[in-house]
């Protein structure tokens, strides 16, 4: 029997949408853990690496085309949730913003691809890849974080996330099937951008007109901080495993991703947690119960963190096989240790800094860190030493860095003393 007690908390909105958050972040985070490494497995090492290659690449587009809205929007949203009039409006506003984004995003890959021949010899590939970023515009999941109903949301892209996965088992037997792999990825991001759309203006009754050209400068404008945040965020992710690519091949390429994968996949986790902390800070300012949640998060990381370094031999085994080289087994150690600090960092970013009014102070640190980082890259480079082990080093020195950064904010504005 279910106490009166667990069933009203379970009534709660914030409850709800956490529940639905760790539905979708669990498919998320299971198909790829599932799917990587049969890729891995079926298409080879170098085959793979084009594959981690191109879906880097595409994801400076999907930044792009984000532009800082999934942070800025689900803010707007979260503060206006009372004025549907304005939330509609904002809405709109967005989505032509996004739309107008993608469009120049797709000249500059058409010009990439035709141009320069690291990208003109799988041209095609990287066209079809471009159907993430079109099936992206049209997903805005800051609306439904922002207005707390991501329960309604949840469901359709899991249909979508497995449109997407389950054909790569089905179709995908030798390594010439690779160019299947972004096909699918298109299908499943089409399908939830189609869905969503639907949701939005269908099932929650929003209205789509031209809004002004001052609440589109806005929404861009508003954005615009956050973009270069998230933008500097990317320069010390996507740009490990791109930079990797361009200077040391699809070989080396292959075996970084499949251990960042990993370390990426454990990060991941943290999403149902900081989807839900996000709006709720920043309606609520509950800092009393940020406090508890990051009380209960940090040892248990300490934990997990700790074991997966212990068994990481057996890890990389089991999940890659034994053909795997030592090399992504090292580079997971590496990157794995950073995990000590990157957890707590991500909590105190956005979810609490960010949410309680600080988000310039936040999204500068990530632009010094960032500029930290490519400087680091960029001496490996004309030095001769870039390796993927001297990259996930980098890595994670920017990350401590951040943390640091972090530690100093909540200290500065006393966010734990309130």
């Amino acid at each position: 029997m279910i106490s009166p007690k667990v069933t009203e908390a379970l009534k709660k909105p914030m409850t709800q949408n956490f529940m639905a958050l760790v539905l979708l972040q669990g498919v998320n985070y299971l198909l790829p853990l599932i799917t990587f490494p049969f890729l891995f497995r079926v298409l080879g090492v170098e085959r793979w690496g084009l594959i981690s290659f191109g879906y880097t690449f595409i994801q400076y587009f999907v930044l792009f085309t984000d532009f800082g809205f999934n942070l800025s929007a689900t803010k707007y949203i979260s503060s206006h949730r009372d004025d549907i009039n304005q939330i509609n409006r904002y809405l709109n506003s967005a989505f032509i913003c996004r739309i107008f984004l993608g469009i120049i995003s797709f000249i500059i890959l058409f010009l990439l691809i035709t141009v320069f021949g690291r990208f003109q010899q799988d041209a095609g590939f990287y066209l079809l890849y471009f159907g993430i970023v079109i099936g992206n515009v049209m997903f805005p999941m800051w609306f439904f974080q922002g207005m707390e109903k991501m329960k309604y949301i949840t469901v359709f892209n899991i249909v979508a996330k497995l449109l997407s996965f389950i054909p790569v088992f089905i179709f995908i037997h030798k390594p010439e099937d690779y160019i299947l792999v972004p096909v699918f990825y298109t299908i499943g991001y089409i399908f939830a951008g189609l869905i969503s759309i639907y949701i939005i203006y269908v099932k929650e009754k929003m209205k789509w007109f031209l809004p002004t050209f001052a609440e589109i400068r806005f929404a861009l404008t508003d954005s615009s901080t956050y973009f270069l945040s998230r933008l500097s965020v990317s320069m010390f992710t996507n740009s490990n495993s791109f930079i990797i690519g361009l200077v040391c091949g699809n070989v080396a390429v292959g075996y970084y991703s499949a251990a960042e994968k990993l370390y990426q996949a454990y990060n991941w986790l943290l999403t149902p947690f900081t989807g839900v902390l996000f709006p709720h800070m920043s309606n609520k300012r509950d800092i009393p119960f940020f406090k508890r949640i990051f009380k209960i998060l940090i040892p248990a990381n300490i934990v997990i963190v700790g074991g997966l370094l212990f068994l990481s031999y057996w890890v990389i085994q089991i999940i890659y096989g034994r053909q795997t080289q030592p090399d992504s087994l090292y580079v997971f150690r590496i990157l794995m240790a950073g995990c000590f600090w990157t957890i707590p960092s991500i909590l105190m970013g956005y979810p609490f800094l960010a949410a309680l009014g600080h988000a310039s102070y936040v999204n500068w640190t990530v632009v010094i860190v960032s500029i930290f980082h490519i400087a680091g890259l960029l001496t490996l480079i004309l030095s001769g030493f870039l390796t993927i082990y001297s990259v996930a080093a980098m890595v994670i020195l920017a990350e401590l860095l951040l943390f640091a950064f972090r530690m100093r904010g909540v200290h500065k504005f006393n966010l734990f003393h309130t």
